[in-house]
């Protein structure tokens, strides 16, 4: 395990800091801030030239990316260009602030990030060569989110038909060798913290570009935290073999609610389970 990305950095969550700085990015003519004069149309205004579609009644945001290039295992499922692309499935250039009000618009409210406990006493040199940890990882606990993919392929006959799937369909469990399964999303809405002391307080996802995360990290200056019992290996995730290809434009869509995407494949996995566990008993 990484324990780096647990390092102890304070920062100060903020729900509605993402709200006033989209707001505050208004200006007057003479380059000064100003109050905007009508502040719900500011804001959809910068999340609509933002790309952003966010369905209120529908409970999901449309959020424009391309797949991206990833070199090295994946840590993040989707960054801002100026994020770690080079461990990130998608890519995007819409900022973390402002695809955070979008997610306050939706009603989520801010979790807790997982937590590294070091253990006391420490564990026996005998313990940790039968792989007992120096820590506890304690998973985050907050507002579940899902997500889908969409994007456009041409078939064999030279038509363009539209795909959507699970994210969970595009992420490989290098362990299990299956798409990653009994795994959750969970809101955390980034922070709100100086860059250098004496500062003003920025929203840092807006300067890191780190969206939402496939492994656990620390501080929580991304939107959204995988939970999974080996999300501490920042090396078990790679990509299945549905991902589009690189440079695809596509589109990643939050869900409020569960997709009956979702739906079908937790039942399509549990009927796996049982037929293998079947299997098992009828070979026995």
């Amino acid at each position: 395990m990484n324990t780096n990305r647990f390092r102890r950095v304070r920062a100060v969550p903020c729900a509605v800091c993402a709200v006033l700085l989209v707001l505050g990015a208004v200006t007057a003519q003479d380059g000064k801030p100003s109050a905007p004069q009508d502040p719900v149309a500011e804001m959809n205004k910068t999340l609509a030239d933002a790309g952003l579609v966010v369905d209120t009644k529908g409970k999901t945001i449309v959020v424009p990316a391309v797949m991206g290039r990833p070199a090295d295992p994946i840590e993040f499922v989707l960054v801002h260009k100026r994020g770690k692309a080079h461990e990130a499935l998608f890519v995007t250039d819409v900022k973390a602030s402002i695809l955070n009000t979008a997610f306050l618009l939706l009603g989520f409210t801010p979790g807790e990030n997982a937590k590294s406990v070091e253990r006391d006493p420490l564990p026996t040199a005998e313990e940790v060569a039968a792989g007992v940890p120096f820590a506890d990882v304690f998973p985050p606990k907050g507002m579940n989110v899902w997500f889908t993919v969409r994007w456009k392929k041409v078939d064999a006959d030279g038509n363009e038909v539209g795909l959507e799937v699970a994210l969970e369909d595009l992420i490989l469990d290098l362990a299990t060798q299956r798409s990653i399964e009994d795994v959750e999303w969970i809101y955390l809405g980034g922070n709100l913290a100086p860059l250098y002391r004496n500062e003003p307080p920025v929203f840092i996802g807006d300067y890191e570009g780190n969206l939402v995360s496939q492994v656990y990290r620390a501080p929580p200056n991304h939107l959204v935290t995988v939970s999974h019992k080996a999300a501490d290996d920042d090396e078990r995730w790679w990509l299945t073999e549905t991902v589009p290809p690189p440079d695809t434009p596509i589109e990643f869509v939050v869900h409020k609610d569960k997709p009956k995407l979702h739906v079908e494949r937790d039942a399509a996995i549990a009927k796996r389970r049982a037929d293998e566990k079947e299997g098992a008993k009828k070979d026995g």
